[in-house]
């Protein structure tokens, strides 16, 4: 062998070395920023799991994280986590925790789509819509005055609402572990979904699916009127009523009269502490506890718990009310409910 190719075969091996070991560390880098092989079980000062988050938000990619965990107020922790990726085409999703006091009659719009909601009960309370999930934290975490709710929102739609109503809860779980005021399961309930994705016309007599609530004489002449939500009786229901006329966007979106029935504990215990809540009559003439001197009421029950019902007018009965002076004042739309839902509901005899 010539003293030229002794010195050459040395430099190929250490260049071919050089080679693998730039795949190496690339192959590493790749891996490293597109999964989460290197990253910690849970994000945010262990209050999400990573694989459920991973899970939820949609493609491939790394999870990073902007929190730090619980804060010394826990009505303060706010904590992102991002799912990117530097493979080309891949986009970026985002899911945002946060901690929040509210008063206890507002927890049902913490949602804005409760029609669109499923809702789940029991050891936890919470829903899900197309875009985020609440859970209602143990009593030891509310604030003097109010609820506290665990709320995740994610930047693209919720393709497995089981997936998100696990996180959220599993979620809950680890907050009021944290704070140490209470026990919460892994995971929740069976969610009680919508009847139908999409409004549908009502049944005259049986509005919502109240047996003897009826919008006849109740929405302008020749006007339809579509429904939205649950099958009752369940422990969280909502419906919403929404006119099939010439409104659009928000006023349509923001629909006619919405109607909310429970029986849950959690929420009716989050309910009784809203400010102004006494005793008093519903427009029918029971005797109830009146929530925030009338946004709802609790009606005491011969039969089961009591049962917290809600009527609220929409954008569109305020638009119909403008242009149709004989239409009924707000009052008219709240004992029929009232009676229809306390039938369904199982509280048809209040408690003597």
């Amino acid at each position: 062998m010539s003293t030229a190719e002794a010195r050459t075969r040395p430099a190929w091996k250490v260049w071919a070395v050089v080679a693998v070991l730039v795949v190496v560390v690339a192959g590493l880098l790749h891996a490293w920023r597109n999964t989460n092989v290197l990253t910690a079980d849970r994000l945010c000062g262990g209050l999400i799991s990573t694989e459920q988050a991973d899970t939820v938000l949609p493609g491939s990619g790394r999870l990073d994280t902007e929190g730090d965990g619980l804060d010394k107020d826990l009505t303060d922790t706010v904590c992102r986590v991002e799912k990117s990726s530097v493979v080309l085409g891949a986009d970026e999703s985002e899911l945002t925790l946060r901690v929040w006091a509210l008063q206890g009659n507002e927890i049902f719009n913490a949602d804005a789509n409760l029609s669109e909601t499923s809702f789940f009960s029991g050891a936890v309370t919470g829903g899900v819509d197309s875009y985020k999930g609440w859970a209602l934290l143990p009593e030891n975490c509310w604030t003097a005055k109010q609820p506290v709710i665990v709320r995740l929102s994610v930047s693209e739609v919720i393709s497995d609402r089981n997936a998100f109503a696990a996180l959220t809860t599993d979620t809950a779980r680890a907050v009021a572990a944290g704070a140490k005021c209470g026990d919460l399961p892994e995971r929740p309930g069976t969610l009680l979904p919508p009847v139908s994705d999409e409004a549908r016309p009502i049944t005259q007599g049986q509005a919502c699916g109240l047996e003897g609530l009826t919008m006849r004489g109740q929405v302008p002449a020749g006007t339809e009127v579509l429904e939205a939500g649950q099958k009752a009786p369940v422990d969280v229901w909502s419906c919403k009523l929404t006119l099939d006329d010439e409104t659009n966007g928000f006023v349509r979106a923001n629909g006619f009269m919405k109607y909310v029935a429970s029986r849950d504990p959690q929420l009716l215990a989050a309910v009784r502490k809203a400010p102004g809540t006494s005793r008093g009559k519903t427009p029918d003439g029971r005797e109830a506890e009146i929530v925030d001197k009338g946004v709802g009421f609790i009606l005491p029950c011969a039969d089961g718990g009591p049962l917290y019902l809600a009527v609220e007018s929409g954008q569109q009965y305020l638009e119909a009310s403008k242009r149709h002076h004989d239409l009924p004042k707000r009052d008219a739309y709240v004992a029929p409910f009232t009676k229809a839902a306390a039938k369904t509901f199982g509280c048809a005899a209040p408690t003597g």
